[in-house]
């Protein structure tokens, strides 16, 4: 974004796009920074797209090896609380 004083407004090229101005200036976007902005936008729009794919793809492959995971993930907190439960006995010097 380029900021030129109002005052000297009559310099700024004819094909720039005003983006906003008060009294003292006017903010201006150059041909090639709306040219890179739509792109980017485009770019963002397709990312947004891609993602949403990849991330359907990963359900579809993932629901194949739904229930050994979910056991896996089942028998690792029982570990894990009879590990934490283990660690409290033995800071407490429990004898159970």
């Amino acid at each position: 974004m380029i900021e030129v004083k109002n005052s000297h407004k009559s310099s700024v090229p004819s094909d720039w796009v005003m983006v906003s101005s008060t009294k003292a200036v006017s903010r201006f976007h150059s041909p090639f920074i709306i040219e890179n902005y739509r792109h980017l936008n485009q770019l963002r729009e397709q990312l947004v797209l891609d993602c949403s794919a990849e991330w359907l793809n990963f359900l579809d492959h993932f629901s194949e090896h739904y229930h050994p995971v979910s056991k896996a993930i089942g028998h690792l907190a029982t570990v894990d609380c009879l590990f934490s439960l283990a660690q409290v006995a033995k800071q407490g010097d429990y004898c159970r």
